[in-house]
């Protein structure tokens, strides 16, 4: 006996708008238009009563499907996938740290201006705050020519001007340090 699927259609899709009321407007209508276009495929050269209901029955009951449909809403979107860093980060940490040692204040300040040309992936603060470490390294350096240039000086003048020359190349290696412990923007 044939059947005149439009009218299995019709009541499956009825049952499904009446249970998608929950749904945001958007979501039901790309729903119902999802499901109406499924059906539309899978009832083409269906004749009897049976087959139609099987094929409803393998779609399942409206109010499961939206269900799920409203379980998929409540998901949060998957977090991306996270990224080592780019050439860019690696040489601005290196210009920092070992540049410090080799030519301190001149390859740090490179290194933290390479931080700045990637604004994406350093937060200002992290930006500020490496230019404030660097700051403190070119004091002690002014302190130490101001130190060198005093004819004769006292002997815990020494002293504080090898400390100073320390300071001056452990400041690269502090910038990179407190840059490279800090998240950035888009990590947790």
């Amino acid at each position: 006996m044939t059947t005149d699927t439009s009218q299995w259609r019709q009541a499956y899709m009825a049952e499904l708008e009446r249970c998608a009321m929950s749904l945001p407007s958007d979501r039901r209508a790309e729903l119902l238009e999802q499901i109406g276009t499924h059906l539309d495929t899978e009832l083409v050269g269906v004749t009897d009563d049976d087959q139609a209901r099987a094929v409803l029955d393998r779609l399942g009951d409206p109010a499961d499907v939206v269900a799920e449909a409203a379980a998929d809403l409540q998901r949060p979107a998957p977090a991306p996938a996270p990224r080592g860093p780019s050439a860019g980060e690696i040489i601005a940490l290196l210009l920092m740290s070992i540049g410090g040692i080799a030519l301190p204040l001149i390859a740090p300040a490179a290194g933290v201006m390479i931080m700045r040309a990637t604004p994406a992936r350093w937060t200002r603060d992290q930006v500020r705050n490496t230019w404030l470490i660097l700051a403190v390294g070119l004091g002690a350096l002014i302190i130490g020519f101001m130190m060198a240039t005093v004819p004769n000086p006292p002997a815990w003048a020494g002293l504080v001007a090898l400390g100073l020359i320390g300071v001056i190349m452990l400041v690269g290696v502090a910038a990179a340090l407190y840059a490279a412990s800090r998240p950035r923007p888009g990590e947790a």
